[in-house]
């Protein structure tokens, strides 16, 4: 079972490290986008919860004001559509940052390929040279925090999209070695 999930997310990382390196001149800014969009719905969802709630709230059978509770529960949706409406409008402003999210993202995904590879299939044993590709996403994602995003900004897409495509590789690797393995101890 756990070779399928491996080999679904390995396809699904797949199309999306392709979908990143054709996509490299805009990607950075769509992906800005996105998620200011999902900023700016869950704003819009958390100021109708607010306004349709009930005033009060029961607590060990009595009855207290929630007030401050809808006061600050305003306030952060407010600030969340603020925030999501700005990365809809100006999504360059926010690509630099993007940067070392791309970088966390590849770094630990080295790492949790590394662990799975170590730790993660109960006596499975795998040879080093499937540890190489893992190995250089940790490196690729301690460079990219390195050279930060003025020297990273262009080449980022095209980064990240290669390691994704890493990442799938080894997915699949993994389902591979892990489905080997368990044909052996049915024999």
């Amino acid at each position: 079972m756990k070779s399928k999930n491996l080999t679904y997310t390995g396809i699904v990382t797949l199309i999306l490290g392709i979908v990143l390196l054709f996509m490299q001149a805009t990607a950075i800014n769509v992906v800005v986008m996105v998620v200011g969009g999902a900023f700016l719905l869950s704003a819009v969802i958390d100021l109708i919860v607010v306004f349709r709630s009930k005033a009060s709230l029961e607590v060990d059978g009595q009855k207290k004001s929630t007030s401050s509770i809808s006061i600050i529960s305003t306030l952060t949706a407010v600030a969340t559509g603020a925030l999501g409406l700005w990365m809809l409008l100006r999504p360059e402003s926010f690509s630099a940052m993007l940067v070392y999210v791309f970088a966390a993202i590849i770094l630990l995904a080295g790492l949790y390929h590394i662990s799975m590879l170590g730790f993660g299939f109960s006596n499975a044993r795998f040879p080093f040279a499937f540890y190489i590709l893992p190995i250089l996403l940790v490196a690729t994602g301690v460079i990219i925090f390195i050279l930060g995003p003025v020297k990273m900004m262009n080449a980022i897409v095209l980064v990240t999209g290669i390691a994704l495509i890493v990442y799938a590789v080894c997915n699949f690797l993994e389902a591979a070695g892990e489905t080997s393995y368990q044909k052996a101890i049915e024999k």
